[in-house]
């Protein structure tokens, strides 16, 4: 990314170190919008079933999301562990979410469940 852009973010005068939704994020706001967005259209942690939202628009987020994390974390000198913690975090919970959002209208658990091996039985329950 340009050494010259600033975050996108209002008072915040950070570097931007990534693009998310053609908008430009220094590190923190990068981590912190990745994090809100994930957890918005994640199914697990809403009550009421999924978000009303374009399945395509999902994955085109959850990819773009995962691409523009695995950029920060290759290629972003400045980052400490914690900082790099959470973007293997990002990555691996958008890897989960595109997971979910294939199985078609029942839950992923409930599709695991219905295989009737022990195994998947045990990793599943863990899980949810």
């Amino acid at each position: 990314m340009s050494e010259d852009k600033i975050c996108a973010v209002d008072f915040c005068e950070g570097a931007a170190v990534a693009s998310l939704a053609q908008q430009d994020f220094c590190l923190s706001h990068f981590i912190e919008l990745c994090y809100e967005n994930l957890q918005r259209i994640d199914p697990r942690g809403q009550k009421m079933g999924r978000v009303n939202l374009d399945l395509a628009s999902l994955r085109a987020f959850i990819e773009e999301c995962s691409h523009r994390t695995l950029e920060v974390a290759l290629h972003c000198e400045d980052i400490d562990n914690l900082q790099r913690g959470r973007l293997l975090d990002i990555l691996l919970w958008a890897g989960e979410l595109f997971l979910l959002l294939r199985v078609p209208s029942r839950g992923f658990a409930d599709s695991l469940l219905e295989e009737h091996d022990p195994l998947l039985t045990r990793l599943a329950a863990r899980h949810f």
